[in-house]
C-alpha cells in the first residue's frame, strides 16, 4: 500500500468508531489503559481521557484489516514510519504525533478539521447526549427570505430502505423527544436511549461486512484497495446516512456517512497537492488553493431524449433517458480513475450533472479527459450531446461555516461560459469536424431521423444507435442488476458473461454495462476487481463474491411489468382510458430548485452587514441533492405501484416523467405532491409543480413532450396573491394545489347530477359560462376584471337555467343549489384562485370522462 491509499483510508475510517460506541459495540479497546493513552486526548486538569470513540473506530479497522488480508499493514520501511498505516491513522487523528516522519497523522486530522468547519456554531452537552441525539432533518430547515424557519423534523435512526418509515422525517413529538435548554441554546433530544436503534443497525453493517467482496492472492493492491472502497460506500451510505455525524451541536444536520466521505475526498487532494510539491508540512495553510471544485454538465439531453417518433415509442424513450444517467456516472467515474483517485472525490451524480472535489495541480488533466470524451460523444452523437467542465478553486478557508456557497456559483458560472462555446476545442483542433456529411444511401432513420452515411442504418432504416437505445429500454423493465466492467476486465466478461439482457459500450469511457436479471456468474478463478455490481432498488446487502467486483444499489423510476401495464405501448395507454380514448404525459419538477441551492442554506449566523451567512457546504448540497433523488428515483416507484395504468419513463434528480392513461394521472401527481411535501417536513419552501398534456397514443412523443412541458411552465407562472408556482396545469387550465380538492368535488358533483338525471345538460350550462368568462378575459385585456365576471350576463343566465333544472329534476335540487351558491357566490381568500379561474377544469374533465370511445 502507498501513503496515498493510508491516507484516503485513514479518512474515510476516521470516525467510524462513532458510530459502533453509541451502539456499545466493538467495545474491547475501551478499558486498555495503554490503547488509551495511545490514542485518546487526555483532560490535564481532570485526568481523564475523551474522545474513547477511537477505540472503537481502532476495532473497525483491525476488523476490517482480518476481513480484507491485502488491507493488514505489513509494509514497514522503517522503526520511524512502522506506525504510519491507516488503522493509526484513522485512530490518531485526535492525538498526531510531533516526529515530522509522522505527517500523514497531522494530514488526516487536518482533513477531519476541514470537512468538521462546515458545522454551525453553537454547542450543547448533557450527559447522553450521543445515544439521545437524531439527525435534523435537512430538508425541513431549508428557509428562503430573511426568517429563519423553527425546524423540529428528524430522520429516524434506521438504513435506508424505501419506505416512509424507514427515510420520511417525523415530528420530534412524535418521534418521543423533547425540547432541551441550557446556557448554550435548545436542542431537541430523544426521550429514552437510542441504543436499540444504533444496535439494529451497527449489527446489520457489521453482518453486511461478513460479505464484502475476496481477492485473487495476486490482484494488484491498488485496484483491491479502491474495490473494497467503492463496497465500504455502500454499507456506510446505507448504515451511517441517518446517523448524526457530531450530537453535541444545536442542529445535527450533517450525516455521519457524510462527513466520513467529505473528509476523504478533502484528505485525498491535501495529501496529493502536498505530494506534487513535495512537501510534508503545512497541511494548514488555509489560502492556498490545493483543491477545485468540479462541475460536469451534459448539455442538449432533452433534445436527445425526446428525438424519437412513435414506433417503439415507450422502450425508446425510456432506454434514452436511462442512457443519460448511465453516461454521466460513466464519465465521473472515468475521470475518477483516470486522475488515480478514489471514489470518495465524486461528491454527488444525478440528473445530468456530477461535482467532484480533486487536486488542483489535476484540473488541466480533467478538462483533458473531458475533450477527449466530448470528441466520442460529437462522433456518436454528431453534435447533440455536449460535456462542460466547471471548475472552482477552493482553499482551506472556503470549507468553514459560510464561505462554501460561492464556490458553487463560481463552479457553475465557470461551467457556463464552456456551454456557450461548446465543443470548442475539438473545433480547435479539427475545423473539418462540423462539414457537411455525405447522406446514408438508405435515407433517414425511422426513429430519429439521422440520415449522415456514419449512422449505419439497416435494412428497416432503424440506425444502430436508436436500435439500441430501443432495446435497452425493453431489457430495462426485466433488469435487477447492472454490472459496471472496466478496463482489463471488458475483455474477461465479455467472454464469460452468460446471458445477459442487454450490453452497452458507454461512449468516451472504458467501460460495459451489463442488463442482468441474475447476479452473475463466474469461476472463481477470475479477475473482477475493477467491476462493480449494482442491484436496482431492492437491495438487501452485501452478497460475497470471489471475484473481487464491489457492490452498490441504483434508485431507478423504473418501468413496472408486473402491473397491468407492463405490456403496454402508448397507444394501450390511451385505449385502456375511461372515456376519451387519450394518454397522458406528466412531467413534474421542484419549484425553485436553484434558488434553494443559492439561497435556501442560508440559515447560518448573521454576518457584519446582516445576512444570513449561506452554509451551502460540500455535504449540504450533497445532501439535499441525494435525499430529492432517493424520494423521485426511489420511493417514486412505490407510490406508483397503486396506479396499474401509468408508467414511469424517468425519475431522478428533482423531476419525473410519467405517461399513462389520461384519467387516472391527475391522481398520481396528486399523490405525488402529497408525498413529497411530507418527505420534505412540510417544509413550504418546497413545492412542486407539474403538467399534463393530452395526446393520441400514436401522436409524435417529441411533441408531446413539449406540450407536457408546456402545460408545467404553465403551472409555474400561475399567480393568486402572493402565493405562485405549486399548482399542476391540466386540461389546459392551471390550478394551485390548494384548489385542487375543489375541483375534484365538482367534477364529481357534475358527474353524480349527469348519471342521476340521465342527462349532459348541466355540463353544457356550465360550459356556456366557461366560455363567457373567457370571452370576458380576451375584451379586457387588463385591470382588475373580477368584478365583471362575477356580475355578467352568464350569472343570471345561470341562475334561470338551474332553476329550470330543479323543477325538471327534483332529486338533484339540493346540488343544483349548492352548485349555483358555489359559482356566483364571490369569494376572495388571500393566496387562492376563484372557482371562475379553474371552472373550465372539472367541466371538461366531466365531459372527458363521460364521452365515449366512439365519439372521440
Amino acid at each position: 500500500m502507498k501513503k496515498h491509499d493510508h491516507a484516503v483510508l485513514g479518512c474515510l475510517l476516521h470516525d467510524i468508531g462513532k458510530f459502533f460506541e453509541r451502539a456499545e459495540l466493538l467495545e474491547h479497546y475501551r478499558n486498555d489503559i495503554v490503547k488509551r493513552q495511545s490514542f485518546c486526548p487526555k483532560n490535564r486538569e481532570k485526568g481523564y481521557y475523551s474522545h474513547l470513540h477511537v477505540l472503537h473506530t481502532l476495532a473497525f479497522c483491525e476488523l476490517l484489516a482480518e476481513k480484507i488480508p491485502q488491507l493488514k499493514p505489513v509494509e514497514q520501511q522503517t522503526i520511524a514510519t512502522a506506525d504510519q498505516n491507516w488503522v493509526n491513522l484513522a485512530t490518531y487523528h485526535h492525538v498526531p504525533s510531533g516526529r515530522a516522519e509522522a505527517y500523514l497523522e497531522k494530514l488526516v486530522q487536518s482533513a477531519d478539521h476541514l470537512a468538521s468547519a462546515e458545522r454551525e456554531k453553537g454547542e450543547f452537552y448533557e450527559q447522553g447526549i450521543h445515544k439521545k441525539t437524531r439527525l435534523e432533518s435537512l430538508l425541513g430547515r431549508i428557509q428562503i427570505g430573511e426568517t429563519a424557519r423553527q425546524n423540529d423534523y428528524f430522520l429516524p435512526l434506521a438504513g435506508i430502505q424505501l419506505s416512509s418509515a424507514s427515510i420520511y422525517p417525523q415530528a420530534a413529538v412524535s418521534a418521543g423527544m423533547e425540547e432541551k435548554t441550557n446556557d448554550k441554546g435548545k436542542v431537541w433530544l430523544s426521550k429514552t436511549s437510542l441504543l436499540p436503534e444504533y444496535q439494529k443497525i451497527a449489527q446489520g453493517l457489521l453482518n453486511d461486512l461478513e460479505h464484502l467482496q475476496s481477492f485473487q492472492a495476486n490482484v494488484d493492491k491498488d485496484k483491491i484497495l479502491k474495490s473494497v472502497t467503492r463496497s465500504l460506500l455502500t454499507l456506510l451510505e446505507k448504515y451511517l446516512s441517518q446517523v448524526p455525524a457530531a450530537t453535541n451541536v444545536q442542529h445535527p444536520d450533517i450525516s455521519l456517512f457524510d462527513h466520513l466521505r467529505v473528509t476523504a475526498a478533502i484528505g485525498e487532494s491535501l495529501f496529493l497537492h502536498h505530494q506534487a510539491k513535495n512537501e510534508t508540512s503545512g497541511f494548514d495553510d488555509h489560502q492556498t488553493p490545493k483543491w477545485q471544485l468540479v462541475c460536469g454538465d451534459f448539455s442538449g439531453i432533452q433534445k436527445f431524449i425526446y428525438k424519437i417518433t412513435s414506433k417503439g415509442a415507450a422502450k425508446g424513450l425510456r432506454g434514452r433517458s436511462f442512457f443519460i444517467q448511465l453516461l454521466c456516472d460513466a464519465v465521473a467515474e472515468q475521470i475518477i480513475r483516470t486522475l488515480g483517485l478514489y471514489p470518495t472525490a465524486r461528491i454527488y451524480s444525478s440528473g445530468g450533472k456530477f461535482y467532484l472535489l480533486i487536486p488542483t495541480h489535476l484540473k488541466a488533466k480533467a478538462q483533458s479527459i473531458a475533450d477527449s470524451v466530448n470528441k466520442t460523444l460529437l462522433n456518436e452523437f454528431q453534435g447533440e450531446v455536449f460535456l462542460g467542465l466547471g471548475f472552482a478553486d477552493i482553499c482551506g478557508d472556503d470549507f468553514t461555516e459560510g464561505n462554501m456557497g460561492q464556490r458553487w456559483q463560481q463552479v457553475n458560472e465557470d461551467l457556463q461560459k464552456q456551454r456557450l462555446q461548446p465543443f470548442k476545442a475539438q473545433v480547435s483542433q479539427d475545423i473539418e469536424c462540423f462539414a457537411q456529411q455525405m447522406q446514408h444511401e438508405r435515407g433517414a432513420c425511422k426513429i430519429c431521423g439521422r440520415d449522415d452515411d456514419q449512422a449505419d442504418i439497416n435494412a428497416n432504416q432503424n440506425c444502430r444507435q436508436c436500435q439500441s437505445l430501443e432495446r435497452m429500454g425493453q431489457a430495462l423493465a426485466d433488469t435487477r442488476y447492472l454490472f459496471w466492467v472496466w478496463g482489463e476486465n471488458r475483455k474477461t466478461v465479455k467472454h464469460k458473461m452468460q446471458d445477459p439482457l442487454f450490453s452497452l459500450p458507454i461512449v468516451g469511457t472504458d467501460c460495459e454495462v451489463y442488463f442482468l436479471a441474475q447476479e452473475p456468474q463466474f469461476s472463481e478463478l477470475t479477475d473482477l476487481t475493477e467491476s462493480h455490481l449494482e442491484v436496482l432498488n431492492d437491495w438487501k446487502g452485501l452478497t460475497a463474491n470471489a471475484q473481487g467486483y464491489s457492490q452498490g444499489v441504483r434508485y431507478v423510476g423504473q418501468w413496472q411489468n408486473a402491473k397491468t401495464s407492463g405490456d403496454y405501448e402508448f397507444d394501450d395507454f390511451a385505449e385502456h382510458a375511461q372515456g376519451i380514448s387519450r394518454m397522458g404525459i406528466l412531467r413534474m419538477d421542484v419549484d425553485n430548485l436553484g434558488e434553494i441551492f443559492i439561497r435556501g442554506l442560508n440559515f447560518g449566523k448573521k454576518d457584519a452587514t446582516g445576512n444570513q451567512t449561506s452554509m451551502g457546504s460540500l455535504s449540504r448540497v450533497a445532501t439535499v441533492s441525494r435525499q430529492l433523488h432517493l424520494f423521485f428515483a426511489g420511493y417514486l416507484h412505490h407510490i406508483l405501484e397503486a396506479f396499474p395504468r401509468s408508467q414511469i419513463i424517468y425519475a431522478g434528480g428533482d423531476d419525473v416523467f410519467i405517461i399513462g392513461s389520461w384519467d387516472e394521472l391527475p391522481d398520481v401527481a396528486k399523490k405525488i405532491r402529497d408525498e413529497f411535501i411530507k418527505y420534505c417536513a412540510n417544509n413550504l419552501c418546497f413545492t412542486l409543480s407539474g403538467g399534463i398534456a393530452l395526446v393520441g397514443g400514436r401522436y409524435p412523443i417529441s411533441r408531446a413532450a413539449e406540450l407536457a412541458g408546456e402545460a408545467e411552465e404553465q403551472a409555474k407562472h400561475l399567480q393568486r396573491g402572493q402565493k405562485e408556482k405549486d399548482a399542476l396545469s391540466f386540461l389546459e387550465t392551471a390550478i394551485g394545489w390548494e384548489s385542487f380538492a375543489d375541483a375534484i368535488q365538482l367534477r364529481d358533483t357534475l358527474l353524480d347530477i349527469v348519471e342521476k338525471t340521465n342527462s349532459q345538460a348541466i355540463i353544457d350550462r356550465l360550459r356556456q359560462v366557461v366560455i363567457a368568462v373567457d370571452e370576458i378575459k380576451a375584451r379586457e385585456k387588463s385591470g382588475n376584471i373580477t368584478d365583471q365576471i362575477y356580475w355578467d350576463k352568464w350569472r343570471w343566465r345561470l341562475v334561470y337555467n338551474l332553476k329550470r333544472m330543479e323543477k325538471r329534476y327534483p332529486e338533484v335540487a339540493i346540488q343544483l343549489e349548492n352548485l349555483q351558491r358555489q359559482l356566483i357566490t364571490q369569494l376572495m381568500l388571500a393566496n387562492k384562485q376563484p372557482v371562475m379561474e379553474w371552472l373550465q377544469l372539472p367541466v371538461r374533465w366531466a365531459e372527458f370522462l363521460l364521452r365515449s370511445k366512439t365519439n372521440d
